[in-house]
């Protein structure tokens, strides 16, 4: 799938890579509102544990304004839940996130802002396309920080089988995505 960019220069038009952005100028710098979607393959692990990267990070000065996240598989059996994290640095997969990723969406948010106020539940028993928002979390001010996202365990999940699949949305202002 193509990036698409609407620029104030050249109009709408395409390039490599993924996501859409709507920019002031043509440089690799330029400011705007960019909108990343990617669907995640969820690997097992424990509570806390990094399941998933999204494949991107975004530059430093940056306000989150928007973050979901969307079962699109679930497990084949077994319980298994998530919650999307924002961080500074780049977690490998198992590596654990607690205490130094921020929930943004999940049940442990600070403020109880998701909606619904939950982890997104991706087990055997649990429904199918279910999404949870940031709901009414103020955009968040990324400052100096680089902003990388992972999906984390919300209980463990070793024993989780089938191919659970959750597709994350990100929209934030500010310079656009760098690609991992």
């Amino acid at each position: 799938m193509p990036r698409v960019q609407l620029s104030n220069t050249k109009g709408l038009f395409q390039k490599s890579g993924k996501g859409f952005e709507h920019i002031d100028s043509d440089s690799t710098n330029s400011i705007g509102f960019h909108r990343w979607v990617e669907t995640l393959d969820i690997v097992t692990g424990v509570d806390n544990a990094c399941l998933a990267r999204v494949g991107m990070y975004i530059p430093a000065q940056a306000r989150i304004k928007f973050a979901m996240i969307h079962g699109q598989e679930l497990s084949t059996s077994g319980d298994g839940s998530v919650a999307l994290q924002v961080h500074g640095a780049d977690l490998a997969l198992g590596a654990t996130s607690g205490g130094v990723a921020t929930e943004i969406v999940g049940a442990d948010e600070a403020g109880n802002s998701s909606l619904p106020n939950t982890d997104l539940n991706i087990g055997s028993g649990d429904d199918l396309y279910d999404q949870i928002s940031m709901g009414t979390l103020a955009p968040i001010d990324r400052g100096t920080a680089k902003s990388y996202f992972n999906l984390a365990a919300k209980e463990t999940m070793t024993t989780l089988n089938g191919s659970p699949k959750v597709t994350v949305v990100i929209e934030w202002y500010g310079r656009p995505a760098v690609k991992l």
